[in-house]
């Protein structure tokens, strides 16, 4: 799935129970999940174009739309990850309702024979909307040419089980923030697609935290996020310890 400065006392949060878990692997495997996920794409139709892509400020606005029973279920589930999501990147979510406008993200809540439908409500091309409307849930993301993140779309089959539904969720917002690719290389992640987790593993958070680290900037081509990314990763093992 696909397309700010994190604040330093952030990595103290990330290790309020620090010891193995982390260091059951080692940087370098971190590094490299974190080059999987942040420069691959699932999709053919969207393919990575190669730098760092994240969201830009410290505050992401979004809208619920779609099935309004879905909205009114998942709305708590929604404000649930965001927290979790702030915990890692500093981004906080602020809903807008839905007569307003300026929303950065805008979920859709569809039924199975209108996922398509809903991603036109920020795309147009019929070979990305095809590509996407067979999965699950999908997200859609654009960036500007500095890299920042200027807008999103989340969709979700709401006729998929309730406990899908809240994977679901999660894997898209976390892939929205510019970690767009899956791999079952990752386990356990919400980042696999052959896992249901219903919360962050510590390999999420680490992705998470990395790519919101101030010292990766928006626009970073992929060799030189790669290093900083190593630089990151250890700072933060070494604040585990």
């Amino acid at each position: 799935m696909r397309l700010s400065a994190v604040v330093i006392a952030l990595s103290l949060v990330l290790f309020t129970h620090p010891g193995a878990a982390l260091e059951r692997l080692s940087a370098g495997k971190y590094v490299e999940f974190f080059d999987i996920v942040t420069f691959g794409s699932e999709f053919a139709s969207t393919k990575s174009p190669g730098f760092v892509r994240k969201w830009p400020g410290t505050t992401v606005k979004y809208k619920l739309t779609g099935i309004a029973s879905e909205v009114e279920y998942y709305r708590a589930v929604v404000e649930r990850h965001a927290k979790a999501l702030y915990t890692y990147t500093g981004l906080s979510y602020t809903e807008i309702a839905a007569n307003e406008t300026g929303q950065d993200l805008t979920f859709v809540f569809a039924g199975r024979n209108t996922m398509k439908a809903a991603g036109r409500v920020l795309e147009d091309n019929d070979r990305v909307l095809r590509e996407v409307a067979r999965a699950n849930c999908f997200f859609l993301s654009y960036h500007n040419p500095k890299g920042q993140i200027v807008r999103g779309l989340i969709g979700v089959n709401s006729e998929l089980p309730r406990v899908k539904v809240e994977h679901c969720l999660l894997e898209e917002m976390a892939q929205s923030l510019g970690l767009p690719n899956d791999s079952r290389l990752l386990s356990p992640s919400i980042f696999n697609d052959r896992e249901d987790q219903k919360s962050l593993t510590m390999i999420d958070k680490v992705l998470l935290r990395t790519l919101y680290d101030s010292r990766i900037k928006a626009g970073t081509a992929r060799p030189q996020a790669l290093r900083v990314a190593a630089r990151v990763v250890k700072s933060l093992m070494a604040e585990a310890k």
